[in-house]
């Protein structure tokens, strides 16, 4: 095992062992994730912003790069099944395994290796609040102006360089029904539960017919994510709630795209359809995607094809700075049990990582 890889692992290590699961959403300024990421560096060199809402930015920095380097570090929580605790990290011949190897602490780790390893100019931003739909650290961040030309945002891609990906939006949805007696005929059109089961056929009706169009990346993805009312099988249910989430093409506009999706029922059958969060898709003018094109192409990173999953990148872009998505892992191992990350992928991301550092462009 050579040196940087052992160096990258022993970093990883340190990081796997720090609970940063969100939800629930409790990390702060003086989150032990922090002392973890930021070791070995000058106190100059660190920055840290508490946003408040378990959304902390940390910011490493030396001289004035033209290049920022963004990984979150917080991770979804772990379901049951592991075999072994996902707070260590556990080693084989040809990858690691531990929450967050894949998703995406080993690209913190091969980012933070190569900046020891040099005394160039660089800059790495990590953030604490993506897992569970906030991104308030990057939209803050990307709002301001640090003097960054061109953003990479860390996630598993097989160490590929992705241009373009879906936008996400999440809602809330109450319908209105009328209590009585479930031996009245009336219950079938009255039930607020079968007034939310005759939209969700409606849009999943809709998104099926929306397949073909949208350019890169067709159609809407949609899912309807939990549901509750309700009293008894004997009672018309007088209320029911449900949230549901789209991901939308670059193509199509998010509000839109709700508006439709609300207008498939009468309006009176619902008490309220509220977004709970929306974000735009990674889409960029045609000189902002050679801005990071050529980025890409400098550093010897394959371009990908457009995904599915949602990024951070999307919030960089909307602000105007030219950002793609590139990190070491497959997002099928992401969010999944027994989550592994190869050690060709993370030397794969150390050497990327070694080049924007050298090349400062």
């Amino acid at each position: 095992m050579n040196e940087p890889l052992t160096k990258i692992l022993d970093r990883l290590e340190s990081l796997v062992a720090i609970d940063t699961r969100n939800p629930p959403r409790d990390m702060d300024g003086s989150h032990p994730i922090i002392l973890a990421l930021s070791k070995g560096f000058a106190d100059t060199e660190l920055k840290v912003t508490d946003l408040g809402e378990g959304c902390v930015q940390i910011l490493l920095q030396r001289g004035k790069p033209k290049t920022l380097i963004n990984v979150h570090v917080d991770t979804v929580p772990c379901a049951d099944g592991w075999s072994n605790s996902p707070f260590e990290l556990h080693r084989t011949d040809t990858r690691v395994f531990g929450l967050g190897a894949c998703d995406i602490k080993g690209a913190a780790a091969a980012a933070i290796v190569a900046a020891q390893a040099q005394d160039r100019d660089f800059a790495l931003l990590f953030t604490t609040d993506e897992e569970n739909g906030k991104g308030k650290c990057v939209e803050d961040f990307a709002a301001q102006d640090h003097g960054f030309s061109q953003v990479i945002v860390c996630e598993p891609t097989n160490s590929q360089a992705i241009f373009s990906h879906r936008g996400l939006g999440a809602f809330e949805v109450g319908f209105a029904g009328t209590s009585m007696h479930s031996s009245q005929w009336d219950a079938l059109e009255a039930s607020a539960i079968h007034r939310a089961a005759n939209w969700i056929a409606a849009a999943v009706k809709y998104a099926d017919e929306k397949r073909q169009g949208g350019g890169v990346l067709p159609g809407i993805c949609f899912n309807s994510g939990h549901i509750k009312g309700g009293i008894k099988p004997n009672i018309c249910a007088p209320e029911c709630q449900l949230n549901f989430g789209i991901r939308p093409g670059p193509d199509f506009v998010l509000e839109t795209v709700a508006d439709e999706l609300k207008a498939l029922i009468p309006a009176d059958h619902f008490t309220k359809f509220e977004a709970t969060y929306a974000s735009p898709a990674l889409s960029m003018s045609a000189s902002e995607m050679v801005v990071a094109e050529t980025l890409a192409a400098k550093l010897d990173i394959k371009s990908g094809e457009p995904v599915n999953f949602w990024t951070e990148a999307a919030l960089f872009a909307e602000a105007g700075i030219p950002a793609f998505v590139f990190g070491p892992g497959d997002i099928a191992q992401a969010h999944a049990v027994d989550e592994w990350v190869s050690y060709e992928q993370l030397l794969k991301a150390h050497t990327v990582f070694t080049k924007v550092f050298e090349l400062n462009d």
